[in-house]
């Protein structure tokens, strides 16, 4: 008795087993997490479970995801077990198109014509050889005849018509033949293409996820599967607002995200984050470090390079400038008109990275074109100067002092500056983190005039007591003028620096700097700079001499004066 109860236990479970079906389940992208080197996608569905075990198919999928990347979790009515999910590719087994067997008899009905065509050409060279075999025959026949008898005129006109007419028309059935074989070679090459796009069609794969699961009873069944996948991407972009009569910068950062991972992104759930799955959580471990004697590295070939810059994935695409104007308040028909406020995304840290959730669902298509997304926006207190560096460019740069209180990390990217309303710059922000300080430059303003020109560079050469050869010493003075053009009092820093000897035999002495009062760079020997405060319409002279003294027979590099 226990042996039968253990058999039908055996066939209940293996009529079950077979009872299992597949379900296919109509998925939708419903949230997708965008990382600097690929995307996080999250697929939903619903459907209808009967009780027992089934198969749920979600598809079709992009092939390259990450196998090991694929997770799958539901909601159901009753009970269910989840047993497992899979990645599974499959050749299509799709009908036959029908444009194919068309295409293969027209293929076969041109070969037909291709081949009577030629076995026409073949004819007609034997035509051609045979005229030409009695051309010969008649020539040296009349020259016998003209010997011997005098033939008829009448014969020998007869004759050459026939030949001339018959090798003019052989000629010309050759030349018809040969263009009907080109046209049938164009005819065919199009058919081929057409039937190979068709095939290639037929011969691509199916990915599709299989999850498998098990239902206590029939019900509603809500399962979402997520993957990894390369081939999206996403990167800062900043824009930096202010006017020069503002101590305050509104500083907007946005995501530039772009995606070719095979499938759109419709109205989906989109978040950015700067975490960077690619690299290993674990820290690499140090090897022996052997010294061996240096090895000249191997010639590289034209062919080897050429087959290298072949394979290097030339991608680089610039980010998009945006020139948006200066948004006003305005008054028509008696209706005041609101400034629109940007739609910002809600900032989440994750441990060592940040996540950007963005306010409402977005769709990026998979064309690799930046889709630019409001991420956050912030109004900064910011101590607003100028700062110039006469010796390299004749400019006053507007500079912001601003500190980051806004608790979010801002990863480097480019900025687009936005002065009084205008595009004047696009700036370059290293990365912020929260509570950090940073300078954040506003581009020129032209209204602070900047001039540097040397006054003097004298030379002398001179024999000092007790020192052997010949000592020169050149002198060099400078004068830079800052003239306030902007209306208003500003204030002001001007960088410049002194020649460093790195050598006991070269000094450099006699310094004089007007005004004198300077603060050095401790962290950059010879740089210091002048800070004041200008009134509208006032200038300001900086002189700044030295000179330097070295051996008559030694040179210097004179690059930097």
């Amino acid at each position: 008795m226990k042996r039968w109860g253990w058999i039908i236990a055996w066939w209940l479970g293996a009529t079950i087993a077979c009872a299992a079906e597949t379900i296919e389940a109509q998925s939708k992208i419903t949230a997708v997490t965008v990382f600097p080197d690929r995307a996080a996608v999250t697929r939903e569905s619903e459907v209808r479970l009967p009780q027992g075990a089934h198969t749920i198919s979600v598809g079709p999928v992009p092939s390259h995801i990450e196998p090991d990347s694929v997770t799958a979790k539901g909601l159901g009515e009753s009970d269910v077990a989840l047993h497992g999910v899979r990645l599974v590719t499959e050749q299509l087994t799709t009908a036959q198109d029908p444009r194919v067997s068309a295409i293969e008899t027209e293929i076969q009905s041109a070969l037909q014509r291709q081949r009577q065509f030629q076995n026409l050409l073949a004819v007609l060279e034997l035509e051609r050889k045979y005229l030409s075999s009695i051309q010969a025959a008649s020539s040296e026949q009349i020259g016998k005849d003209l010997i011997t008898k005098s033939p008829s005129a009448t014969d020998a006109a007869a004759l050459l018509t026939f030949l001339d007419t018959s090798l003019l028309k052989t000629f010309e059935r050759e030349q018809e033949a040969h263009a009907a074989l080109e046209e049938i070679a164009r005819t065919l090459e199009k058919l081929r293409r057409e039937l190979a796009e068709l095939r290639q069609g037929q011969a691509k794969q199916s990915t599709t996820i299989l999850v498998d699961v098990h239902a206590v009873r029939g019900g509603t069944f809500a399962l979402a599967v997520s993957y990894r996948l390369p081939g999206a991407t996403w990167q800062p972009s900043y824009e930096a607002r202010t006017s020069t009569a503002s101590s305050e910068v509104e500083f907007t950062s946005y995501g530039l995200v772009r995606q070719r991972t095979g499938e759109d992104w419709k109205e989906a759930e989109l978040t950015l984050s700067t975490a960077k799955p690619a690299i290993a959580g674990s820290m690499p471990e140090l090897q022996p470090w052997f010294l061996k004697p240096w090895e000249p590295p191997p010639m590289f070939t034209l062919q080897s390079v050429l087959t290298r810059r072949e394979s290097f994935d030339m991608a680089p695409e610039k980010a998009m400038d945006t020139d948006e104007r200066q948004e006003k308040d305005k008054k028509s028909e008696g209706t005041l008109r609101t400034p629109a406020t940007l739609a910002v995304a809600t900032v989440e840290t994750q441990g060592p990275s940040v996540t950007f959730r963005l306010p409402k669902p977005a769709s990026v298509p998979a064309d690799w074109q930046p889709h630019k997304v409001p991420i956050h926006t912030q109004r900064f207190k910011a101590d607003i100067a100028y700062e110039a560096t006469p010796k390299l460019m004749p400019y006053a740069f507007l500079r912001a002092k601003v500190n980051n209180t806004a608790d979010v990390l801002y990863v480097a990217g480019p900025v687009s500056v936005f002065l009084d309303g205008a595009f004047v710059s696009t700036a370059s922000l290293k990365q912020v983190a929260p509570n950090e300080a940073f300078d954040l430059y506003l581009g020129v303003d032209e209204r602070v005039k900047v001039e540097r020109k040397p006054l003097k560079e004298h030379v002398e050469v001179s024999l000092l007591p007790g020192l052997r050869g010949k000592t020169k010493s050149t002198d060099y003075e400078f004068l830079t003028t800052i003239e306030n053009l902007t209306g208003r009092r500003i204030l002001i820093t001007v960088f410049d620096h002194l020649p460093v000897s790195e050598r006991e035999a070269v000094v450099v002495e006699s310094v004089k700097r007007a005004p004198s009062e300077v603060d050095a760079d401790p962290e950059k020997p010879g740089v210091f700079h002048w800070t004041f405060g200008l009134s509208p319409s006032q200038k300001q002279e900086l002189r700044l001499a030295y000179r330097v003294r070295h051996p008559v027979d030694m040179r210097l590099d004179e690059s930097g004066f």
